[in-house]
């Protein structure tokens, strides 16, 4: 089978075999250049923090020798606030830069990180933090963008921690190696040190480091920085002349010989300038594209119409979703009308790729037509299982923050290639794009067998060089390179390999150049189907001790956490006494989760029990004593009407006295908060009869009103008094203000859904996808609010996405598992049965028990599910006339379900169960919920739903706790009727009335 450089290569000759179909025209004058493009800030996000982190010292120190740079950084952050803090430090890194060492300082000694898998590295982080230990977590998020994630930095006190990173180089056309380090933190750092060490060259300073004087040592020159208070608005960047020649690195690692090698290949001959007659033009509009290099975009459009003159351009505006494609005629190189049409775009939503297939799809037929697209590869919408359409399409790149592997490979499996204008001139990127160079056909073993895995940078020689990674199973080896020039001509150029005739010393912690380069160019060619590769890109980051998309760095404080997450540890002294420990562990897991199901099974049989009961129902004897509040008007009851919001209840209201009931059953016994259930005591005798006399009655009937959450921000008021004509515009006005708010686009999306305004409504809403990458909690609001609108095509691949990063928190799967249950039922059954039959952390009590009641509500739903995996005592479907559940988006918070009975009477965690029998599960204070109100019977009358806001112990990415609550009536019937509603409170102590249920005429039984 041809490997995957083999197929791209065809692609590519296919594609420049197809150069007749365009306009011929000599090169135009090459246009002026452009100042180099300034890289992004690395910044902290501390969001608890009343004073912000400074960053008292900072060392670096960069090993540089040819084109190889080696960098240690290493920071102290100081913490001027009194109480403990956990900092998150966000840095984008070149594409040719990786780290390769994090350490973090405990008890006065530098620890060094361990690679793990990327679910179970935020796991554990999140689980040591709660426990006030010290862990520390490095992840990469999308593109080459990482956070630092650093608990705790003590009050008034400091941590340190350092970072080790690794680059290889790529020479400018006049062949200088560039090194550039960006130091620009938002703030000065109090004391900054750092030296710069060349070996085998003369360095030339520029940027921030202008002026600073440099010392020789026979061929070795270093360069030495002291400042206090310093603020650098440049880079840090040094030049020296590079090595022209080929360059070939053998060595071994751990067994295993690896190569690398990087060949100077000159263009030679290109092909004649092609010039298209009509141009198929993408340009990715999302929240993300504001920050790409647009003065550098624009030069390479106005190179290409200068040249190209009479041109018709079918114009694609890509962000959530692809617009309506806009028809513009160049004429005589002039495209101002095209141009204006581009500065003007607002840059806002999220960024599909199924969008970009649907703009790339539009091209008009013929083989005259050149497809671009402007983007910088960074996804975050779901895109649905569209597939990139055939034929090469040029892809663009002027951001510092990309993908640059995913903008490659779409490229060059086309047969086009990246233009990436922060490495490449206009004049460079023109002629690339215009007239075919140098490309590689093939690259293989020459004749002999043991050179495996080849993988190669990219197809197109950068700056004049060629990357190339290979394993070695023999002593002596050969590469073959063919080549093909723009003028059809092909070339061979031969390798020679051959295996160190010594073993280094074995040493994990060091990962040599060959090594490390053959890791990284091969998780870059998996990246470009990385749902299929996971397992492999995991396994690759893992044994490498790389990050990647499926791994992150963890540090840990002490051998009984290795233990108890089964991380391996970073020394051998501590890897001895963890596998040791580890052994002990294995035989307790199956009797753990044996354990668990008894658990379940006695607590199911308690539900069951109180299913089967029978409660009062009549007149109250004695009324409920009252309970001073203020108490918002009521609901219209009829559904779907919806009541303007109730103001919200300030201070927390006393604990009201329940009412006074006859004496409470042994069910109710077990609900009281004091005492625990006697689980011998339960019985279950006679719940097949109750079952059978309820076989004549029907379930009252019942509507739903939910409380229209109206935000009372000036924002919000604009919004809703505009016209729909002017409503977006008003809301570009506003967003700049307010980028990092979740708060604001959630409040600006519900003003549009309710206006009807759906499409406008999603694009605001998928600006929570760009805020910050791979956050669990944004995008678990975010699929909340698209399943309340209606969109669940989108809302499942997001929590498709939360499940993976937070396999941990059962709510991750039981959300999935209810956004599936109308498409997918038997995946949904088995989700839930995921979620009841794990031991969970002791914090998501009872989620179990929750998730089990609705797998039976779904199974008794919905025929011939198969259920052998559910053990035969939870098999119950136990119907209700109403059900309420809460669910919030923040770890660590404690809201509570309050729900108020015809009588007067509250269902809420210090009164269980009512009279009539409403229960109430158990408190949830240290999750997500849910929190779950249950009625078989409901008495006629109103059932008011209300949230309770209590406080949180945890840093948020928002001041703000978001909500959603499912009321549910004839729940487990086939008459059962949703509404959900999200929201948001803004601060402890808040209450609002949130919906009611109105149950008409006389008592009725439970639902069938």
């Amino acid at each position: 089978m041809p490997s995957a450089t083999t197929l791209r290569s065809l692609l590519a000759l296919l594609a420049l075999t197809t150069s007749a179909a365009f306009a011929l025209s000599p090169a135009p004058t090459p246009p002026k250049p452009l100042p180099p493009v300034a890289p992004p800030m690395p910044r902290f996000i501390v969001p608890d923090a009343s004073q912000p982190l400074t960053l008292q010292r900072v060392q670096v120190q960069a090993t540089l020798a040819g084109a190889q740079a080696q960098t240690r950084i290493e920071l102290v952050v100081h913490n001027p606030n009194p109480r403990q803090l956990e900092a998150t430090l966000e840095f984008p890194l070149d594409a040719s830069q990786s780290v390769v060492g994090f350490a973090l300082d405990i008890r006065g000694e530098m620890v060094s990180a361990v690679p793990v898998p990327k679910d179970k590295g935020r796991q554990v982080f999140d689980d040591i933090s709660r426990r006030r230990v010290d862990p520390a977590l490095l992840e990469r998020t999308a593109g080459n963008n990482f956070k630092l994630r650093i608990y705790p930095v003590p009050p008034n006190g400091e941590r340190r921690v350092m970072l080790q990173l690794a680059e290889t180089l790529q020479p400018d056309p006049q062949g200088r190696m560039q090194y550039r380090l960006p130091l620009n933190f938002g703030q000065p750092m109090g004391l900054f040190e750092g030296r710069f060490d060349l070996r085998g060259g003369k360095l030339q300073a520029s940027g921030a480091l202008t002026g600073v004087e440099t010392l020789s040592r026979g061929d070795e020159m270093s360069m030495r920085l002291q400042r206090r208070d310093w603020q650098p608005r440049e880079p840090l960047a040094l030049s020296w002349a590079g090595n022209v020649g080929d360059s070939v690195v053998v060595q071994e690692h751990l067994g295993q010989v690896y190569a690398y090698a990087e060949i100077a290949a000159a263009e030679g001959a290109r092909g004649t300038t092609r010039l298209p007659r009509e141009l198929n033009l993408v340009w990715d509009a999302s929240g993300s594209g504001a920050e790409r290099d647009h003065a550098r975009e624009f030069a390479l459009l106005d190179a290409l119409f200068s040249a190209a003159r009479d041109v018709r351009v079918h114009l694609t505006v890509a962000r959530n979703a692809a617009e309506p494609v806009r028809v513009f005629d160049v004429r005589g190189g002039d495209w101002q009308p095209l141009r204006r049409t581009l500065q003007q775009l607002p840059y806002d939503g999220a960024s599909s790729p199924a969008a970009w297939y649907a703009g790339l799809a539009a091209a008009p037929p013929g083989s005259g037509t050149m497809s671009l697209l402007f983007s910088d590869g960074l996804a975050t919408w779901p895109d649905l299982g569209g597939l990139p359409p055939a034929g090469p399409v040029f892809t663009v790149n002027a951001a510092s923050r990309a993908d640059l592997p995913r903008l490659r490979r779409l490229a060059e499996a086309g047969g086009a290639r990246l233009l990436d204008l922060t490495r490449m001139g206009t004049a460079s990127a023109f002629t690339a794009l215009t007239r075919p160079g140098l490309q590689v056909l093939d690259v293989k073993g020459d004749g002999v067998e043991g050179i495996e895995d080849v993988v190669i940078e990219s197809l197109h020689p950068e700056n004049g060089r060629l990357a190339i990674a290979t394993r070695l199973t023999v002593v002596t080896g050969r590469l073959l390179v063919t080549l093909i020039d723009g003028q059809g001509r092909r070339s061979q150029r031969r390798i020679e390999l051959k295996a160190p005739t010594e073993s280094p010393p074995s040493d994990e912690a060091t990962l040599p150049l060959a090594a490390r380069r053959w890791a990284e160019l091969r998780i870059a060619e998996l990246s470009a189907e990385q749902q299929r590769n996971r397992a492999q890109i995991r396994r690759l980051g893992e044994q490498f001790r790389l990050l990647s998309a499926e791994t992150s760095l963890i540090v840990l404080d002490e051998l009984a956490d290795y233990v108890r997450y089964e991380i391996v540890p970073p020394t051998a002294t501590m890897r001895a006494a963890y596998r040791q420990s580890l052994a002990q562990r294995g035989a307790t897991r199956q009797a753990d989760r044996e354990r668990h199901i008894d658990s379940l099974v006695q607590r199911f049989k308690q539900r069951q029990a109180w299913w089967a009961q029978e409660f009062p129902r009549g007149p109250v004897e004695t009324p409920p004593v009252a309970v001073a509040e203020t108490r918002p008007a009521a609901p219209a009851p009829v559904r779907p009407s919806i009541a303007q919001p109730p103001a919200p209840i300030a201070l927390r209201e006393p604990p009201p006295a329940p009412v006074a009931a006859p004496a409470p059953p042994p069910l109710a016994q077990m609900l009281a908060p004091s005492a625990a259930p006697a689980l011998e005591s339960v019985s279950v005798a006679g719940l097949h009869r109750a079952r059978e006399e309820d076989a004549g009655t029907t379930a009252a009937p019942a509507s739903i009103a939910l409380r229209a959450w109206e935000p009372n921000a000036a924002y919000a008021r604009r919004l809703r008094e505009a016209s729909d004509a002017e409503r977006y515009a008003i809301y570009l006005d506003e967003r700049p203000g307010y980028l990092s708010s979740t708060a604001f686009f959630i409040d600006a999306a519900e003003i549009f859904f309710a206006k009807g305004q759906q499409a406008l409504a999603v694009r605001v809403l998928s600006n929570l996808a760009e805020m910050e990458l791979e956050n669990r909690h944004i995008l678990r609001i975010l699929a909340y609010r698209l399943l309340q609108a209606g969109q669940t095509p989108l809302a499942v691949p997001l929590l498709e996405r939360v499940r993976e990063l937070a396999p941990d928190e059962p709510q991750s799967s039981r959300d999935l598992a209810l956004a599936l249950a109308a498409t997918q039922p038997q995946r949904a059954l088995d989700l839930l049965w995921d979620v009841a039959s794990r031991p969970w952390d002791g914090r998501f009590a009872d989620i179990d028990l929750i998730a089990l009641t609705e797998l039976n509500a779904l199974a008794a739903r919905t025929p011939k599910l198969d259920l052998s995996r559910v053990d035969a005592r939870l098999r119950q479907n136990l119907p209700l006339d109403l059900r309420a559940v809460l669910t919030w988006d923040a770890d660590n918070t404690d809201i509570d379900l309050w729900v108020t009975d015809p009588d007067g009477e509250k269902a809420y965690y210090a009164h269980r169960l009512t009279r009539q029998g409403g229960a109430m599960s158990r408190d949830f204070t240290g999750g997500y919920g849910p929190e779950e109100f249950s009625l078989r019977r409901a008495k006629p009358g109103r059932y008011e739903v209300r949230v309770q806001f209590y406080g949180h112990s945890q840093q948020l990415v928002s001041p703000y706790t978001t909500l959603m609550l499912w009321l549910a009536t004839g729940f487990g019937t086939g008459a059962q009727k949703d509404e959900r509603v999200v929201l948001r409170l803004s601060g402890s102590g808040q209450q609002v009335l949130v919906g009611s249920f109105e149950v008409a005429g006389p008592a009725g039984g439970a639902a069938k």
